[in-house]
């Protein structure tokens, strides 16, 4: 279930983090430099993660 940001239970560092948090993309390093990621994207990193772990 879903919380409100407002409503939602964090501590001032998380509450600071999450609402100042910016969406990032790797698209330069992967374009100027050349650079060829083993997970391309966090989402692909994290459930490779997930699924190594026991």
């Amino acid at each position: 279930e879903s919380v409100p940001f407002n409503e939602a239970e964090m501590s001032p560092m998380a509450r600071s983090f999450y609402s100042e948090s910016k969406r990032v993309t790797n698209d330069r390093i992967k374009n100027e430099l050349d650079v060829r990621l083993i997970y391309p994207s966090y989402r692909q990193g994290l459930v490779a993660l997930l699924d190594a772990v026991p």
